[in-house]
């Protein structure tokens, strides 16, 4: 019976699936970075991607805290010290000020074709920022103005 566990297996021993999910959360954070848009996803089967999600999400607090413990905690999921290092620079403060719900899987309508599975992309939550909308909204009062005189 399978009383309890929360865990899918994803058809693989743990120590298997503990490795597959820490690069999948690897990648996610690298991509997190990436400089066009169309790069900040990773393309992976749904289940793997509802896996992967309690491990970035939770990578991500680790990066919000910032501390020396959360760093070394961190560092038993992300082998690789650049991503790491990113992800504490870069990534935690982004997220400083919301509570949760950092990343996103959109469902995809084409299956894999070798065995049908179904796909997604999962990818972090990009934050809105309200400067970046300000000086849109500036240029169009400043044109209503001219063309009131």
């Amino acid at each position: 019976m399978r009383h309890g566990v929360k865990k899918a297996k994803l058809g693989r021993t743990a120590a298997h699936r503990k490795a597959m999910l820490n690069n999948l959360a690897t990648s996610i954070i690298k991509q997190g970075m990436a400089e066009e848009q169309v790069d900040r996803q990773v393309r992976t089967t749904i289940q793997k991607a509802k896996a992967v999600r309690s491990l970035v999400e939770r990578l991500v607090t680790y990066a919000k805290k910032g501390d020396l413990s959360a760093r070394r905690q961190a560092a038993k999921f992300i082998q690789e010290p650049a991503v790491l290092q990113d992800l504490f620079d870069t990534i935690g403060p982004r997220y400083e000020s919301r509570q949760g719900g950092y990343t996103r899987i959109l469902k995809l309508n084409d299956n894999r074709h070798g065995d049908n599975a179904e796909m997604a992309l999962i990818s972090l939550v990009e934050e809105m920022t309200f400067a970046a909308t300000a000086p849109k909204a500036e240029a169009t009062e400043e044109v209503a103005t001219a063309e009131e005189k």
